[in-house]
């Protein structure tokens, strides 16, 4: 086979050299955009808590029920924990600016049956509230909360809980304690504290009484948090209410249950990241 001439080996490497990417023969090409590099905060912390409680079995019992829950709430990766408590309603944010806070909230109350001395009285089926809420904090050692709640199935009432909170810690234990005060408009207060003429012959116990709304319980709540590790703790809490004006006057706290309602509980907490899913 004949030689190949020089001068086509030179076009011949010059060919190789731009098809194999040799440097000499891309000097001239624009430099590729580098690849997005996703940020530290990209993602969510999702916290899921479980709560075992005991509080009155309905609205004026004097005797205690356990009521165990979960609960799930989210914030973003960086976004610093916010504090709350558990008689907060569950809700979020959509204002959020220089400590104060406000967005949607919902509750919900446990049916009310004819037991623990009701007989012959109406039943209040499982009630869904759904409102909104607002709160201040400021120096991170203090907040207030109000949420004012619409009842859609149930009482069908109007309430409201107006609430503040003094906390502190040492970044592992977080104690706080601050008072509580609850409102509810008449179809509330009827709804759960009124007794008909013929509900009371039947009950035997009870009187006739009409309830009136206004401010229905005065009282306090504490906690106390730990933080086993930055992922997981534990909160333990412990309220007491007092039921006021027309509420706390009904037969029905008066004779069968009690104007003082208590609330306790531990709530287990753990948090886990989700990344790269946005």
């Amino acid at each position: 086979m004949p030689p190949v001439p020089r001068h086509k080996l030179f076009r011949l490497a010059a060919c190789l050299a731009v098809a194999v990417g040799a440097p000499g023969a891309r000097a001239a090409d624009p430099e590729p955009a580098p690849a997005p590099q996703a940020s530290a905060e990209d993602g969510w912390i999702v916290t899921l808590r479980g709560i075992a409680a005991v509080s009155p079995s309905f609205p004026g019992s004097g005797r205690l029920r356990p009521y165990p829950f979960p609960s799930i709430s989210f914030r973003r990766i960086g976004e610093p924990e916010i504090f709350s408590t558990p008689d907060d309603g569950f809700g979020f944010a959509l204002i959020d600016v220089g400590g104060f806070r406000a967005g949607p909230v919902a509750n919900f109350v446990f049916k009310r049956g004819q037991r623990d001395g009701l007989f012959g009285v109406h039943t209040v089926e499982l009630a869904h509230e759904v409102g909104g809420f607002a709160e201040f904090s400021a120096g991170g050692h203090f907040r207030s909360r109000a949420e004012l709640r619409q009842g859609i199935d149930g009482h069908k009432g109007f309430v409201a809980a107006l609430g503040a909170d003094l906390y502190g810690g040492d970044g592992r234990a977080t104690l706080s304690i601050g008072p509580r005060i609850s409102i509810g408009d008449n179809r509330y207060a009827n709804a759960y504290f009124s007794v008909t003429p013929f509900e009371a012959a039947l009950n035997g116990q009870l009187t006739p009484y009409e309830a009136t709304g206004g401010f229905t319980s005065a009282g306090a709540l504490a906690t106390f948090r730990y933080e086993f590790t930055k992922d997981t703790n534990a909160t333990f809490y412990g309220g007491l209410q007092r039921l006021t004006g027309s509420v706390g006057s009904s037969p029905i706290p008066e004779i069968v249950g009690s104007r003082n309602q208590f609330t306790a509980g531990v709530s287990i907490a753990r948090s886990f990241e989700i990344r790269g899913l946005w």
